[in-house]
C-alpha cells in the first residue's frame, strides 16, 4: 500500500514537471506564433517611427553645426559696408579704425561706401542688407562731430549744466540680418565690427580727453566755475569714454529661438 502511494506521488510529480517543461511562457523571445507576430510588428513600427526621427535630428545638427564651420568653403565673399555720413573728425577716426582693424576671417571684406551711394539717406542703407547685397552695414550718422564738439565746448565753458548728447539717437548704427545665418553673423561678422568700433572709441576718446585737458589748462586763470566743469565732466563721462556708442539693428532675430541672449546696444 505504501509503495503504491509513493509510486503514485512520483508519477504525479513527473507529470507536473513534464507539463511545465512543455509550456512556453509568454516573453519577448518566445517561439509562439502570436509572440513572433507581435515582435515583428514592434520592430517594424519602431523602424518606421524612430529611424526618420533620428535622421531628421542628424540633418538638423549637420546643418546648424556645419553652417558655422569655415565659411570659406561655401562663400568667399562676406561683405560689410562701412559708411561715414559725418565726414568730419569723428568720421576720420571711424574709418581709420576699420582700415587698421583686421576683418577677422579672411572671407570678410570691409567695403567703404560714400553717402551718395545710398542717396545721402541713412534710411536707405537697410535695403542693402535686406536684399542680401551685404551681410551687415556700419553707419556713422551725420553731424556726429558737431554734436560731440558742442558738448565739449559746453564742458570747457561750463556756464550751464550739460547733458549727454546721444540720448535719443546713437552715433553708430549697425544693421545686420541674423536670420540669414546666425552662426556666420555671430562668429565671423559681428565680432570684427565690434573690434573696429572699440578701436575707434579708444582713439577718439583719447583725442577728446587730450583736447579737454589742454583747453582747461588755458582757462586755469579765468573765472570759470570749476565746480560746474567738474559736474559737466561727470555728466559727459560716457561720451569721453565711449564716443562711438553703437546701436545694433537686427532685421530678423534668430537668437531668441536658439535659447541665447542678444543685446541691441553695445
Amino acid at each position: 500500500m505504501l509503495k503504491r502511494q509513493q509510486l503514485t506521488r512520483a508519477q504525479a510529480r513527473i507529470s507536473t514537471l513534464n507539463s511545465t517543461a512543455n509550456f512556453d511562457f509568454a516573453h519577448v523571445w518566445s517561439s509562439r506564433k502570436d509572440i513572433k507576430e507581435l515582435r515583428v510588428a514592434f520592430v517594424y513600427q519602431w523602424f518606421i517611427g524612430y529611424v526618420p526621427l533620428w535622421l531628421l535630428i542628424f540633418i538638423m545638427c549637420a546643418f546648424y553645426l556645419g553652417a558655422g564651420h569655415n565659411p570659406s568653403r561655401y562663400t568667399g565673399n562676406i561683405d560689410v559696408d562701412v559708411v561715414d555720413f559725418d565726414g568730419q573728425q569723428a568720421g576720420s577716426f571711424f574709418l581709420d579704425a576699420f582700415r587698421t582693424t583686421p576683418p577677422g576671417n579672411l572671407t570678410l571684406h570691409w567695403r567703404y561706401k560714400y553717402p551718395d551711394d545710398y542717396g545721402n539717406s541713412v534710411s536707405q542703407t537697410q535695403q542693402a542688407v535686406e536684399d542680401g547685397q551685404v551681410w551687415a552695414i556700419v553707419v556713422l550718422l551725420p553731424n556726429t562731430t558737431s554734436i560731440i564738439n558742442q558738448s565739449i565746448f559746453a564742458l570747457i565753458n561750463s556756464t550751464t549744466l550739460v547733458t549727454y548728447p546721444f540720448v535719443n539717437t546713437l552715433p553708430v548704427l549697425v544693421i545686420y540680418d541674423e536670420g540669414r545665418n546666425w552662426l556666420t553673423q555671430n562668429s565671423f561678422v559681428l565680432p570684427p565690427i565690434r573690434a573696429a568700433i572699440a578701436v575707434a572709441n579708444n582713439r577718439y576718446a583719447n583725442t577728446l580727453r587730450t583736447s579737454i585737458i589742454s583747453n582747461l589748462s588755458l582757462t586755469s586763470s579765468s573765472n570759470t566755475n570749476r565746480t560746474l566743469q567738474l559736474q559737466n565732466t561727470l555728466r559727459l563721462r560716457n561720451l569721453l569714454a565711449n564716443p562711438f556708442v553703437a546701436k545694433y539693428n537686427n532685421l530678423h532675430p534668430a537668437l531668441p529661438f536658439m535659447g541665447l541672449f542678444d543685446s541691441n546696444i553695445l
